[in-house]
């Protein structure tokens, strides 16, 4: 059931990506990008597991905010853990985990057949803004405990840069990162992620973390403003420095607040849109360029 705590799981596989969602300008629809291609890569198949460490909630709010086992009265219940209380008590993570499960019929062929979505979750706390932690492993430790059970663990960060954003890349192997046409204060910030990564790399240990590209959300190429900043950013010394993926997600603001209103991800409630179909495209081409990544460093197949 949605919501319910998985005490332990068995099996999985060896290795599972970190990966973060991250871009320090906020209200560009991080969140919304991440929850998404969490679903499109469980919709493939994949074992994932997303983690809200976001103080403001958004994630956890979307997947549970309905949940009577995990909200009450608009408010988390205390009884519930999040990974506030994983860090701060140094609790069993897989105790903190909840599923998510979501279903829909599709016709194909004149028939009907259902497609589900599966997909776990940490739940996020207000809390963790006051988290400090002179361990600059201490969150990587965590993570990865999960690494074996998921091909796929997805961190939602803050649009901030401080002392927990720089714990949470310590603990991942990538960044992507969604960008605005219509901020370019979202395509600026950039050049400080890429610095952030330096940090990483320099001071935290985590000398593997790079960038593995960024995309641009809720495009209106209609829209003259927005069309000039696309095509700037076409051109190849840009696109090569930003490691822009092809595939853009485009404006529907139809079926994001459908999305939203139903708390189901698109490829869910949405199925036969183009914003679903943009999504399922950026999921290839993250997989794709993962594998790419580790077949010229690791010589992996």
């Amino acid at each position: 059931p949605h919501g319910a705590v998985l005490k332990f799981r068995q099996g999985g596989k060896t290795v599972g990506y970190v990966i973060a969602d991250y871009n320090r300008k906020g209200g560009i629809g991080k969140t919304n990008s991440l929850i998404n291609i969490a679903a499109q890569l469980a919709m493939n198949g994949k074992k994932v597991i997303v983690i809200d460490g976001d103080s403001q909630m958004n994630l956890t709010q979307f997947l549970f905010a309905e949940d009577e086992s995990v909200y009450e009265d608009g408010l988390l219940k205390s009884e519930v853990d999040t990974l506030y209380e994983v860090l701060e008590q140094d609790l069993n993570i897989f105790n903190a985990i909840h599923e998510c499960s979501y279903s829909a019929k599709r016709k194909w062929r004149n028939k009907f057949r259902k497609v589900t979505c599966k997909f776990d979750a940490i739940l996020g706390s207000g809390d963790m803004d006051y988290f400090t932690s002179g361990d600059t492993e201490v969150i990587k430790r965590h993570i990865d405990r999960l690494r074996p059970q998921y091909d796929y663990i997805l961190i939602d960060f803050p649009p901030a840069h401080s002392q927990l954003t720089m714990l949470y890349l310590a603990a991942c192997d990538y960044v992507i990162v969604p960008m605005h046409l219509a901020k370019e204060s979202s395509i600026a910030g950039y050049d400080d992620l890429v610095q952030r990564c330096r940090e990483t790399h320099e001071s935290y240990g985590n000398d593997t973390l790079q960038i593995l590209g960024a995309f641009y959300i809720n495009v209106q190429m209609y829209k003259s403003d927005q069309k000039k900043l696309y095509e700037e950013s076409m051109e190849e010394e840009i696109r090569e420095s930003l490691r822009l993926f092809t595939t853009t997600i485009r404006h529907d603001y139809g079926s994001v607040q459908y999305s939203e209103g139903l708390k189901e991800p698109l490829c869910i409630c949405c199925g036969s849109a183009e914003i679903t179909k943009d999504y399922k495209k950026l999921v290839k081409e993250i997989e794709d360029r993962i594998k790419e990544e580790r077949s010229m460093n690791n010589g992996e197949a």
